[in-house]
């Protein structure tokens, strides 16, 4: 019994002074507190803006911050402080710096009248983390470089600092606006260079309908060879994005009865169907759902009803919603008999192999409740 209380007592003293060689924080203070505090000791102030359901913050609360050197770094230099920014005194400071929390966690730089000087998010090694403060204490922060910016600075190693901030402080929309439009002063084949690639690439295969995401397509083989890319990857991202576009192209055709607009989506069709004739992984399929589309567009029931029998023979059966609803349209719209209950046998078995999501399955029962129902109609 004696062995385990001296046991126990080790690892107390131990833990304790874990803690203690730590981070220090006021812990969910009231805010004038901090204020206080850090204009008496003439200190800046570290905020950690976090939640009581984010991951990232806990492994920063329990992995990082205890740790010895970053308790040195920042006990030495800061006024520091935490909140649950969903709760109690954490509502006031994540209303005064929405702007800046935009995810968690966030930590915040502070003058000692509450200023922000800079900011840092994200959970990350004691070092870096050290390091990205120093950052913003050396006058490298995305507020400074962002003046700089708007005064015109377009040099490459000063977009390079400034890109490398805003990823940092997790600012995704000024780091696309700044990226993209440094890159929009080179032609399009720039693409090929590794720092053009490196800070665009991301971007540019999110839009099908833009030159680059073109480019992209038809040079596959020059970004594969010069090592830029995953061809696996950027293949299975090229195939995602163009899944995405073909489904809006029949969500909005859903929702239009508009000449010029009907018009508008054959052009999209049209320029899609070139695209999606490359060969890259899921191109054939997205093909195919776009040539349904494209029937449906036109009001071509019987054909769109034979290229929906080919895609479903053929094993093209991943979008499911899709699928349902067009098998919705037919049995809306088809008189034949015989098809209407061959829609009927697809509708369930495509049922039986879909997920099993009851959003899913409601779609393709009501395709065949339709179907059913223009069956009984017709006897």
């Amino acid at each position: 019994m004696k062995k385990v209380y001296i046991i126990v007592s080790i690892l107390f003293f131990s833990l304790m002074t874990f803690a203690q060689s730590g981070t220090q924080f006021m812990d969910n203070r009231p805010w004038q507190e901090v204020l206080q505090r850090a204009q008496r000791e003439n200190k800046l102030i570290f905020v950690d803006c976090y939640t009581s359901w984010c991951g990232p913050c806990k492994q920063l609360s329990t992995q990082v911050f205890p740790q010895e050197k970053m308790g040195e770094y920042l006990n030495s230099r800061f006024v520091n402080a935490k909140y649950d920014v969903e709760k109690g005194e954490g509502l006031t400071v994540g209303k005064q710096y929405d702007k800046e929390i935009k995810v968690f966690p966030t930590m915040l730089i502070l003058t000692a009248q509450g200023e922000i000087i800079h900011k840092v998010s994200g959970c990350r090694p004691v070092d870096e983390l050290i390091a990205a403060i120093e950052e913003g204490l050396q006058g490298n922060t995305i507020y400074n470089l962002k003046k700089e910016y708007d005064k015109g600075n377009r040099e490459w190693s000063f977009i390079q600092k400034y890109l490398n901030l805003l990823e940092t402080a997790v600012e995704r929309k000024e780091y696309e606006k700044v990226a993209r439009e440094y890159a929009s002063r080179f032609p399009v084949d720039s693409l090929l260079n590794q720092d053009i690639w490196n800070i665009v690439g991301k971007f540019v295969i999110q839009t099908p309908f833009s030159p680059e995401f073109r480019f992209v397509i038809e040079h596959i083989d020059d970004l594969d060879s010069k090592g830029l890319v995953n061809r696996y990857q950027l293949e299975s991202k090229l195939s995602e994005e163009m899944g995405f576009a073909v489904n809006s192209i029949y969500l909005v055709s859903n929702k239009t009865h508009s000449e010029d607009t009907l018009v508008m989506l054959q052009e999209k069709i049209d320029y899609l169907r070139t695209l999606l004739k490359k060969p890259v992984k899921g191109f054939p399929t997205s093909l195919a759902e776009l040539s349904l589309s494209e029937s449906k567009i036109k009001q071509d029931v019987n054909q769109l009803y034979e290229r929906l029998c080919v895609l479903v023979e053929c094993g093209f059966t991943d979008r499911d919603i899709l699928l349902a609803n067009m098998l919705k349209y037919l049995a809306q719209n088809l008189n034949n008999k015989a098809h209407l209950k061959r829609c009927i046998d697809i509708a369930e078995y495509l049922k039986d192999i879909s997920s099993k999501t009851s959003w899913v399955q409601e779609g393709f029962d009501e395709a065949i409740a339709l179907a059913n129902q223009k069956l009984g109609n017709k006897k």
